[in-house]
């Protein structure tokens, strides 16, 4: 869950926070053949109710590789990563498996990044892309990641086993710690990797055309090997991704599900711009700034990449200057609008509600919440309104192109 609170302090005429910047989507990385995300099981920003079985995970890479239940029963968990963040939990016993993502049958690139948390040291294979095939041939072998195997190590193999073509080592974290898995497998670039929460794990200089034809597979493969855990994102490049991009994925993920491992520098990148003019209500009448005139206040908060900013998790406080007096009325005279603060949003998942939504404070300090944004102000003007209040509910995200929110409304000079 991201979570991003915010202050306007003071009324400059111009304000504007920059965050580094970052990936909004994976889909921004080219040649995303395979993305299930828990956050949206669906793929239509919905998710099962808590508790239920979930036959099918949607892939939102546009692809159609979605995942389907193949035995067990795999459970959507509304809190089940920190007792915060959603997840799929793999009982053993159960699997989902999809189609092939690649356009062959064997593949010597890919790039795969998963977030899981294994409850019990088991002889798992959580991850593979030849199905369940455990083979160690190399001309149809397993690519498989025990995440971690039962000795608490993890093992990597990017199509057989168990000599040169693995990458293994002691698993660090705690067991069912969320842990974001990266693996990469470049054979034209004598490159193969396995990092761990973002950093170097385990590294050689070599590639292997791996045979990928049975799909991908999650969970257990049978009662031999029970995988007991929880899944919450799983992304498959069919290319062997630079550095650089491996961490703007492993940034966005890590945003998302395992903050405290978020490197530095890496951050949603969202920035506010508060803004004021003149107040004109009618064509060819020109105010100036001077006593007793109205002025609008314009703020605009745009996010501009990384996660979705989850419900609930944005606060803005607008604290008025001491110079201005607060208009509660039709902030744009005879223009369209009717109420005291103007709202505009192309954030599709974003919903504001004036009534719920906006609060106003008298007390001389800003507030920390909307629980302290409870004074009704007066109409007209009203000099006892300090501070202004605003929490959109709903969901706050950047997709492919920058969405903002967009608040205004009108003070008088004194």
């Amino acid at each position: 869950m991201s979570v991003f609170f915010l202050w306007l302090m003071v009324g400059f005429s111009g304000l504007a926070f920059p965050v580094s910047a970052q990936i909004a989507t994976p889909l921004e990385v080219p040649d995303l053949v395979f993305w299930v995300d828990a956050e949206d099981v669906n793929g239509d920003n919905t998710v099962p109710i808590d508790g239920a079985t979930v036959s099918t995970w949607a892939d939102k890479s546009g692809n159609g590789n979605d995942l389907a239940l193949e035995d067990g029963a795999v459970t959507y968990l509304a809190t089940g990563f920190d007792s915060i963040n959603p997840g799929l939990e793999f009982p053993p016993g159960s699997r989902m498996a999809g189609p092939n993502p690649f356009a062959g049958t064997f593949q010597n690139e890919m790039t795969v990044f998963f977030v899981n948390g294994t409850d019990v040291l088991t002889r798992n294979f959580a991850l593979s892309l030849n199905g369940t095939n455990r083979s160690t041939n190399i001309a149809d072998g397993r690519f498989s990641f025990h995440a971690p195997w039962i000795s608490n190590t993890v093992f990597y193999d990017a199509g057989a086993c168990c000599g040169a073509t693995r990458l293994q080592g002691g698993f660090p974290n705690a067991l069912s710690e969320t842990t974001l898995y990266t693996g990469l497998n470049d054979e034209p670039g004598f490159r193969q990797l396995l990092r761990l929460d973002g950093q170097a794990f385990r590294d050689d200089a070599t590639g292997h055309n791996a045979n990928i034809m049975r799909g991908v597979h999650v969970g257990s493969l049978d009662s031999s090997f029970p995988y007991d855990g929880r899944f919450a994102e799983i992304l498959i490049y069919e290319r062997g991704l630079t550095l650089a991009e491996i961490q703007d994925v492993e940034c966005f993920l890590l945003l998302k599900w395992k903050l405290a491992s978020a490197p530095s520098g890496c951050a949603i990148d969202i920035d506010v711009l508060k803004t004021v003019a003149v107040f004109n209500e009618f064509s060819g009448v020109d105010n100036f700034s001077l006593p007793g005139n109205d002025v609008t206040y314009t703020i605009e908060v745009t996010h501009r990449s990384g996660p979705a900013v989850d419900s609930g998790s944005v606060f803005l406080v607008d604290t008025l200057p001491p110079e201005t007096i607060f208009f509660n009325g039709d902030a744009d005279g005879a223009g369209p609008e009717t109420g005291a603060i103007i709202a505009a949003t192309d954030a599709p998942l974003l919903d504001f509600d004036p009534l719920t939504d906006i609060g106003f404070s008298n007390l001389p300090v800003a507030p920390n919440d909307m629980s302290e944004c409870i004074y009704t102000p007066a109409s007209g003007n009203d000099p006892n309104v300090r501070h202004i209040c605003i929490s959109p509910s709903g969901v706050f995200s950047s997709d492919l192109s920058d969405r903002s929110l967009v608040i205004s409304f009108r003070a008088r000079i004194k």
